[in-house]
């Protein structure tokens, strides 16, 4: 470790010095001038800034002048009379052992432990159960469920937008990628490389990742926001109807387990083809009047009449059921059979609560 001690106070620099003589490092003699230079290639890559202050300047200099900075060190607290030492910014995988090392050198008491994650960290299970997440693995699932409760901390990879109560307390414990919509191909790059890594990393989506010799520590969770609106022929085969389904959402890279319902119009909601759709999909089922769903517009190719701006009953069933949200596909499948469309709930998902 190289340690940038910052002091104003002859006790806080009798520490500092006290701290030097035991590790590498160096004075920082204007913060100011510091923070402006930047990461310059003179900096030690195993830098960690050391401020030693009472916590109110402590605060004050991390929020207005080292947090907006570009500068990445973890910053290390200690009290000018070297009592006392905590983290404020972690930085890498070993912050806790320089500051070990600190408190070590001082036979000071250290206020931050690794086991500090643990009063902050998020319920990934919350999650899960909030979208009725399926996982690929249930047994990675619980372990990293419970690595992230002891204060670990995960990658998180997603084409959806991912939401966090607490960005700045969550954003310790879950560290986000996230890709468009149209970026299936680097999603799937994404994944491949995750799993040549030795950590844990999630993956949240709804649509389908190719497959890929897997480490045995990277999780796929696929939510339940998917909606699939219907239009039933009289003439449909439900078990036809119900293959035709899984058939035309594979086609488009949708996964069936992120189908949360079948929309559909009141009259249509008895048929035997929509009960065994929902039930092969495991969803429910809703269902709109059909003067509501006669009344909903949605936008166009260019080129179409005014005229032609009713929307067919499965899209609009499928914009209702999702708040509007965005068409993933739209009526495809079988005149003879089903006709289908498929949305994305509107609202993003939330990693946390």
């Amino acid at each position: 470790m190289y340690l940038y001690c910052y002091a104003r106070s002859d006790k806080a620099r009798h520490t500092g010095q006290k701290l030097l003589t035991e590790a590498e490092g160096e004075w920082i003699e204007d913060l100011e001038a510091f923070v402006s230079s930047g990461d310059s290639g003179s900096r030690r890559a195993d830098g960690t800034i050391v401020l030693i202050l009472h916590q109110e300047p402590c605060i004050k200099l991390l929020l207005e002048r080292l947090y907006p900075s570009n500068i990445k060190f973890p910053i290390i607290n200690v009290t000018p009379d070297g009592k006392y030492a905590g983290i404020l910014r972690t930085g890498g995988y070993n912050t806790y052992q320089i500051l070990d090392k600190i408190t070590a050198a001082l036979g000071c008491i250290a206020l931050s432990g690794e086991e500090d994650r643990k009063d902050t960290a998020p319920d990934l299970m919350q999650a899960v159960l909030s979208y009725q997440m399926k996982a690929d693995d249930e047994e990675l699932l619980k372990t990293i469920a419970a690595y992230i409760r002891d204060g670990g901390s995960v990658d998180v990879y997603s084409d959806l937008p991912l939401e966090m109560s607490e960005p700045i307390l969550d954003s310790l414990s879950y560290k986000t990628y996230l890709f468009q919509s149209n970026q299936k191909n680097e999603l799937g790059q994404a994944y491949a490389s995750a799993n040549q890594e030795d950590k844990y990393s999630i993956f949240i989506t709804c649509g389908k990742i190719p497959e890929v010799e897997k480490n045995g520590k990277v999780l796929i969770l696929v939510p339940r926001i998917v909606v699939v609106g219907l239009e039933v022929s009289s003439r449909s085969d439900p078990e036809y109807s119900a293959k035709l389904c899984r058939e035309e959402l594979d086609k488009h890279g949708i996964n069936p387990d992120s189908v949360v319902t079948v929309a559909v119009s009141a009259l249509a909601r008895e048929s035997e083809v929509v009960t065994t759709i929902a039930k092969d999909l495991g969803c429910f089922v809703t269902f709109f009047d059909s003067r509501l769903l006669k009344a909903v517009r949605i936008p166009l190719n260019k080129g179409f009449s005014n005229e032609r701006m009713d929307a067919e009953f499965c899209t609009a069933a499928a914009c209702l059921a999702s708040d509007n949200g965005r068409i993933l596909m739209r009526k495809t499948g079988d005149r003879n059979s089903i006709i289908m469309t498929t949305a994305i709930k509107r609202s993003p998902v939330y990693l946390t609560h």
